[in-house]
């Protein structure tokens, strides 16, 4: 009757310990990671390590006749051939990287080439035919064109802050055989401290619209030119 007892008593603290072992464990396993779950990558005095204590391993079974460990010698070359072969690798990315990075490089500059200034002009200020507010201004302009399309780009300027209620706005004119305004086309308005680069609209030859026309433009909704022009000059081949 007691052996039983005894019996029963250590299966039952076996069974509690069981049961306190795997309540810790899933307790461990809660405060498992995703990260705590990533493979490094063992450094190389590892590496060394692992060949040597398998090289010393060998060597001791090889003196002692036996010739069946070789496989084992097999899985130190394995290990150093995988080294050797993410070397590889890892060299092979990086070149074609830089084969990449050189191509993208050389077409940005083949594009930049394509770029060519064709004319230029130097507008000026007409103190009986245009508004007072352009006396103080000066602007110098470039007709450039890209991929068959032309832009005016403000190289140089100083240009006054229009009224409030008023913008900037760029032009090309086509003049007649008096130089009189024919037809124009507005390129849009600019920033005065930041002009910047204006496309011209599609249709429209600069060899034929080829004065440039600052004027000030009040925003009432009509798109014609005011009349109130600050700067002008006409483009010249370069």
């Amino acid at each position: 009757m007691d052996d039983r007892h005894k019996s029963r008593s250590d299966r039952a603290r076996r069974s509690g310990h069981n049961q306190r072992s795997t309540a810790e464990i899933e307790a461990l396993l809660r405060d498992v990671e995703p990260a705590d779950l990533q493979l490094l990558e063992p450094p190389e005095h590892t590496w060394i390590a692992i060949e040597s204590a398998l090289q010393t391993a060998a060597d001791e079974r090889s003196n002692a006749g036996d010739r069946s460990y070789t496989g084992e010698r097999s899985n130190i070359v394995s290990i150093r051939e995988r080294q050797r072969v993410r070397r590889r690798l890892a060299v092979g990315i990086a070149a074609v990287l830089v084969v990449v990075v050189a191509g993208v490089a050389a077409l940005l500059l083949a594009r930049s080439d394509s770029s060519e200034v064709v004319a230029s002009a130097t507008l000026a200020y007409d103190p009986e035919q245009f508004d007072m507010s352009g006396a103080q201004a000066r602007a110098n302009t470039e007709l450039v064109r890209d991929s068959g399309e032309h832009s005016i780009v403000f190289v140089d300027a100083e240009l006054p802050d229009p009224e409030a209620d008023a913008d900037l706005e760029v032009w090309l004119i086509r003049p007649d055989a008096s130089g009189n305004v024919a037809d124009l086309v507005s390129l849009g308005v600019i920033d005065p401290a930041d002009p910047g680069r204006l496309a011209v609209p599609a249709g429209y030859d600069p060899n034929a619209y080829f004065v440039v026309d600052i004027s000030i433009e009040p925003r009432d909704g009509d798109a014609s030119h005011s009349g109130r022009t600050i700067l002008r000059g006409p483009l010249q081949d370069t």
